[in-house]
């Protein structure tokens, strides 16, 4: 049986890094290739984008992302780094990769800008594949 391939956007905080322990509790290591995705919104003032919030936000991003790699040790996880709008490029990474799940959380916010909860009504709007949706 072929594995299943699950893209898991994450924002680093504790509330979308739970998506990574509910796959753990419902799939099994050998069943799954995971893909974990963290995207960052690029911040445009008068037209031009700030280099250094740029790297920061890579860091930043690359980081979250190896975090995440610690956490789901022992599965096939591949990570990716993009900028951009969330829904927009969540999508456009399942169709890329052909994904059978999306795993999201309900709803997170970091700082001023809700990240999951409008994102997630975006993905679960367009996606062709399954939108599993985790509690908080």
């Amino acid at each position: 049986m072929a594995k299943r391939k699950i893209l898991v956007p994450i924002d680093g905080t504790e509330r979308s890094m739970h998506s990574l322990e509910f796959i753990k509790g419902i799939f099994d290591k050998d069943s799954v290739e995971i893909e974990i995705m963290n995207v960052k919104e690029l911040v445009f003032i008068d037209g031009i984008s700030l280099s250094e919030e740029i790297k920061n936000s890579e860091a930043l991003g690359r980081k979250i992302l190896d975090r995440a790699q610690e956490i789901m040790e022992g599965y096939d996880v591949s990570v990716y780094f993009t900028f951009g709008y969330p829904g927009d490029e969540i999508i456009r990474k399942s169709k890329e990769d052909d994904i059978d799940i999306i795993v999201m959380t309900k709803s997170t916010k970091k700082g001023l800008t809700r990240m999951i909860g409008s994102v997630t009504a975006s993905v679960v709007k367009q996606a062709k594949c399954i939108v599993m949706i985790v509690p908080e």
